[in-house]
């Protein structure tokens, strides 16, 4: 305190004078301005300075960087000595010797004054510039720099006081060298660098220890008026301010009058390094953007969204990524070969590993950016809610998870459905979660791929819609959209809340009614490839802060069991055939040197998009090429990268660019192989439907439940059986079924009956909206997917040229 009462009583004199023409007109004495600076508020809280965030890949390369203020704090004994005598001879040459006031400055101050009879300036300390620097960096709105840099009048009289008054306390909190460091690491440099060693990587591509006389000079002069001395802007202006140091450093005894004149003699030498800001410029500018979007969804970094992105624009974070440059670089070779970025259809594929949900690779065939010809900042391979858009229908793509259902429901491969060109289907035979579907319209999806006798394995190699279609009936929509949520996969498009949707339960589910995108299908699969297991995507291994404490640890991720072991064997074993076999619909994305891989082709309705996703027990990738912009029109006839392709398919387009991907990525990686399925899993557990025929539907209920299935009453005909009793089931009694499918009941409601072609009638309701205008939904041509018709299979009729 003696120290306060000391420097106010001085400054009470001396502030008199430095600022006379206002002290004057407030009628203040020495006595009055020494109890006014008494008064002021002592301490300066500078809170941490805003520091460089850093992204890096799984190898240790750097990314991209973010920043607020582009600074990478150091200490002082990272710093050269010449830097230090530079800045102090020009800024503060007697720091080490004095207080926080600079008694002879501050007189020089008070005699032009005096002389002048009004301001024209004052003494201003290093300990000063750092506390001004502090409150600036403190300032939220312009209007506060603006009342923090005051220079005149009233206001940069009391800035004067208020920078001094807590000067003192610095001085008296910390050492000459703490309140040194501090300033060389706040002080602007100009050029976005704030801190010496930004500085020093920004002008001449060095660090701040390995500063060479001539360059600590340049440095030391910016910091006056960082823009009037900025190197890049004006060259000469900061030539010359560089000199003014260099001669200051000799007069102050820091360098000899020789070192001095070897140094002006010397032109700037700058070696410049911009440091980007954020993910335009990063090699995987679209995976950056996920990571972004991903921290800004952390409660460790901060309460909420704008927090989070402070945290990551001032915080100086390390994070840590899950990227794999050698899948990332195989990802956009492989795109980039089929897809322009100019193309009108857009390209898009991501990469997860099973085992820990890590995402290894993401890309778009438009350059990542905001403006120019191919250039978009949508990234149409994740969901809208971490910058996406509104997803794409993936076709067949989805017939997996029903597959998955059918095995888990105990319903064998061999199970054979009779699978015509085209089925018509009541809605109400399907069962969601909630029950019976309640609608009188018929569904009536279609296929090209051949007519006849199918089961597990064959109708999916071939994609037969009439058959999935007809195997939904019978496992119901409620699990396979239960398994796909549980692997990750939700409606890529936002509801009208701006939250994310659950997957529509419609008919048409198994044949890709749901915008979905490329990650989360490749999440989806990669639950497969893990044995069921599904663990959830990242692209973040770990976050730690500016002092090296942990935030985020995805070290050790933790995984769910989705389906059991053996049914994913299962499904795993079916998808196989899809790429394996001849005359399956992925034949022709059989990987290099006989490695195993597993998979399904998708196309939509009038190929609006086309999918292929894939995977081996190391990686998943999802790949989707589709129409995105404005109104969505087929693919068919337009060109990829100069090449008109007359049909899109599956197998034609993101078929080779998945085989590229994986061949690529995968090169030199072990040959691992997915584990052989269980017998009794893939032959199932089979029951009879009972004859429930002429019973009452509850006692008929209770009937089929008691033999290990589920029912509910479907809808009611006409029938010459009394109202309330039985008519049909579906399957039929006597049907060899999984345990545990859904049976269909029909009733009768007293009324003579009346031909019908319906396969089931129900009561008549407003009827679910779904698919496109035919009420077909999504969709595929199997041999749009790469399916050549060859050997006809066991029952199969061969369709019509």
């Amino acid at each position: 305190m003696l120290l306060v009462a000391g420097v106010a009583a001085l400054c009470g004199v001396l502030l008199a004078g430095l600022a006379l023409p206002v002290v004057a007109g407030l009628g203040l004495t020495a006595r009055e301005s020494a109890d006014t600076f008494a008064a002021m508020p002592a301490d300066l809280e500078p809170g941490p300075m805003a520091q460089t965030s850093y992204m890096y890949d799984a190898d240790g390369q750097q990314l991209a960087t973010f920043f607020e203020e582009n600074r990478v704090q150091i200490g002082l004994d990272a710093i050269s000595p010449i830097m230090k005598d530079a800045i102090l001879a020009i800024e503060d040459d007697r720091f080490y010797e004095r207080g926080p006031i600079d008694i002879q400055g501050t007189l020089r101050a008070l005699l032009r004054n005096v002389e002048a009879g009004s301001t024209q300036g004052g003494g201003s300390t290093l300990t000063q510039q750092y506390v001004k620097q502090v409150r600036v960096s403190q300032a939220t709105t312009p209007e506060e720099v603006q009342e923090v840099q005051a220079a005149s009048g009233t206001k940069g009289y009391r800035r004067k006081l208020e920078e001094l008054r807590m000067a003192v306390q610095v001085e008296q909190e910390l050492s000459k060298d703490e309140i040194l460091s501090r300033y060389l690491n706040i002080a602007f440099f100009g050029a976005r660098s704030y801190g010496i060693e930004a500085a020093a990587r920004t002008y001449f591509s060095t660090s701040a220890a390995e500063l060479t006389l001539p360059q600590a000079a340049l440095l030391a002069g910016i910091v006056q008026q960082p823009n009037a001395y900025d190197p890049t802007n004006d060259p000469e202006a900061a030539l010359g301010r560089r000199n003014v140091v260099l001669n200051r450093m000799a007069a102050t005894g820091r360098i000899t009058e020789q070192e001095a004149a070897e140094a002006r003699a010397t032109d700037l030498g700058l070696v410049l390094s911009a440091t980007p800001n954020g993910c335009v410029s990063a090699d995987a500018g679209y995976f950056c953007d996920y990571v972004r979007q991903e921290l800004l969804t952390m409660p460790e970094l901060g309460e909420t969204r704008d927090d989070r992105a402070a945290m990551l624009e001032r915080g100086g974070l390390r994070v840590e990524t899950t990227l794999s440059q050698a899948a990332q670089q195989a990802a956009q070779a492989a795109v980039s070969d089929r897809i322009a970025p100019t193309d009108t259809a857009i390209g898009s594929l991501a990469t997860v590993q099973p085992n820990n949900g890590y995402i290894r690779a993401m890309t778009n065939s438009r350059t990542y950016g905001v403006e120019g010809d191919g250039v978009s900042n949508i990234n149409y391979a994740v969901d809208e809610v971490m910058g996406g858009g509104n997803g794409m229908q993936p076709g067949s793509s989805m017939k997996t998870f029903v597959l998955a259902a059918a095995i888990d429901q105990g319903i064998p491969l061999n199970t054979s459905i009779n699978s015509p060109p085209s089925v018509s289907l009541r809605v109400n035979s399907f069962s969601t979660c909630d029950g019976r579907i309640r609608s009188s319209e018929t569904w009536s999806p279609k296929n090209s791929t051949g007519s006849g006798t199918f089961n597990l394995r064959t109708g999916t190699e071939r994609s037969v819609n009439t058959f999935f279609a007809q195997l939904e009936q019978r496992t119901g929509l409620c699990l396979p959209v239960t398994i796909a949520q549980g692997a990750g996969i939700m409606r890529a498009d936002l509801d009208e809340n701006g939250e994310v949707q659950p997957l529509s339960q419609v008919p048409s589910f198994t044949l890709g009614a749901n915008e979905v995108s490329p990650l989360s299908m490749a999440a989806g699969y990669a639950m497969f490839a893990n044995r069921g297991a599904h663990c959830p995507t990242t692209s973040v291994v770990r976050v730690t802060d500016a002092a090296g404490n942990v935030l985020v640890d995805h070290t050790q991720p933790t995984c769910e069991q989705v389906v059991k072991p053996e049914v994913a064997d299962a499904v795993n074993s079916v998808l196989q055939g899809v790429v394996h076999n001849p005359g399956a619909t992925g034949n022709k994305m059989r990987l290099a040197d006989g490695r195993i891989a597993a998979g399904k082709t998708g196309t939509t309705n009038g190929a609006i998009a086309v999918w292929f996703v894939g995977y081996t027990p190391q990686l998943s990738t999802a790949v989707a090429v589709a129409d995105v912009d404005g109104k969505l029109q087929s693919l068919d006839g337009r060109t990829f990268n100069g090449e008109e392709i007359p049909e899109a398919c599956g197998g034609c387009i993101p078929g080779p660019i998945w085989k590229s991907m994986m061949d690529r990525a995968l090169d030199g990686a072990e040959k691992v192989s997915f584990t052989a399925p269980d017998p009794e899993t893939i032959q199932g557990v089979t029951v009879p439907v009972p004859d429930v025929r002429g019973m009452g539907s509850d006692e008929a209920i209770q009937t089929l439940q008691e033999a290990g299935l589920s029912a509910s009453v479907a809808g009611e005909v006409n029938s010459d059986l009394q109202e309330g009793l039985v008519v049909s089931t579906e399957p039929g009694a006597g049907a060899e079924v999984g345990s545990g499918s859904s049976i269909a009941i029909t009733v009768s409601n007293g009324e003579p009956e009346e031909p019908s072609d319906d396969f089931t009638a129900g009561v008549p309701t407003e009827p679910p909206v779904f698919g496109d205008e035919d009420g077909e939904g999504g969709g595929e041509d199997g041999w749009r997917d790469g399916f050549t018709p060859g050997e006809l299979l066991p029952g199969e009729v061969e369709p019509a040229q």
